[in-house]
């Protein structure tokens, strides 16, 4: 039996190293109504390989701009130190130089020019209008051991349905929370193992969004067109405390193409990756190498309008009683000691408007 295992544990495991072959160029992009620095995220590929990532094909100093069908250019910078952080990464994430806006019934094209002179561009996308949303409410499901939450909240919305077109519609949404702790830093040991994680709670208050970024619902009019959308599911808040949880949705209005896109990447994203699973495709976007057009480019531009909503979950339900939660377990020491709140993209010193705390 000995010398069976000691064979067995001799067995190196298999590991195909695919790759993709070309490096593709990745774009991620959506511009909308909203007043605000607009962001373009730029990156290349990784073969189909656990020791690649997409973060070792960043596309430095590339030029990046968006215009207008009335030529109105909005150009771009790489600069890491005034990206507000969204990224620390040079060659990620390209920032508008100044704040604006799209306008609806305007249409906008991305173009992309890379540091050996590939010239990218999409279509010109136009900007539909977004219905206000009408009504926000949950309902709340029990869940049953060994579940980690005592159950979680479904929250649906109601909309009107412009009746004049086809309209096609994104949901996102993101929380906001007081942080208590600003700060996670480690004392290593001898080997570089962590012997003490410590946390420094926070100088002032700080306010933290969570987002989810692949998470999106959609849905279309094309059995409801000019009526109510009724209990359309949205997203899942967990029940891990009684207190109220500051929810943001927003509701984006889409073209037909883009619809079909973001819902075939959905599907697609839904394979588990079992031996019978359909082998993830690439998916065709609406941008294209200029000078050749054969050339495969992945994401999608997005343009569109936006009606956001804030709403607090109630989870004082009384019974069931949520499951203790702890943010940070005994294991981490506490410091004496206080961090400042940095600005970034997901953290504020500001309170998010609406906060009742």
């Amino acid at each position: 039996m000995f010398f069976l295992l000691l064979n067995f544990s001799c067995v190196d495991l298999y590991n195909p190293k695919i790759k993709t072959g070309n490096q593709r160029l990745v774009v991620e992009s959506h511009l909308t109504t909203r007043l605000e620095n607009q962001y373009v995220f730029l990156s290349y590929d990784a073969g189909y390989n656990g020791d690649e990532s997409t973060f070792k094909f960043l596309v430095k100093r590339a030029k990046v701009k968006i215009i207008d069908d009335k030529g109105t250019v909005f150009d771009f910078i790489d600069d890491p130190a005034q990206n507000n952080q969204i990224k620390s990464l040079e060659g990620y994430n390209y920032k508008s130089i100044n704040k604006f806006k799209a306008d609806i019934g305007r249409s906008y094209q991305l173009q992309i020019t890379t540091l050996d002179g590939k010239k990218y561009q999409s279509s010109f996308e136009k900007v539909v209008p977004a219905p206000g949303i009408t009504k926000i409410y949950s309902e709340f499901k029990e869940t049953v051991p060994p579940a980690k939450v005592a159950g979680n909240f479904l929250v649906y919305l109601d909309t009107k349905d412009p009746a004049e077109q086809k309209n096609f519609y994104m949901w996102r949404t993101y929380n906001v929370r007081q942080l208590n702790f600003c700060r996670e830093w480690y004392v290593f040991g001898s080997g570089g193992g962590v012997t003490v994680p410590n946390i420094d709670r926070c100088c002032e208050p700080c306010y933290e969004k969570t987002i989810c970024e692949d998470c999106y619902e959609l849905a279309n009019d094309k059995l409801i067109n000019g009526n109510n959308i009724i209990k359309q599911y949205v997203t899942t808040v967990p029940y891990q405390e009684a207190k109220p949880y500051y929810l943001v949705i927003n509701q984006y209005s889409l073209n037909e193409a883009a619809y079909k896109y973001w819902y075939a990447l959905k599907q697609q994203s839904k394979n588990s990756g079992g031996l019978f699973d359909a082998t993830p495709q690439s998916l065709e976007g609406n941008l294209k190498n200029i000078d050749d057009p054969n050339e495969e480019v992945l994401g999608y531009f997005t343009v569109s309008d936006v009606n956001e909503q804030i709403t607090y979950i109630d989870r004082n339900i009384g019974n069931p009683r949520p499951f203790p939660y702890v943010e940070y377990s005994d294991f981490y020491r506490r410091t004496e000691i206080c961090y400042p709140c940095e600005e970034t993209y997901k953290r504020s010193k500001v309170a998010p408007q609406g906060w009742k705390f």
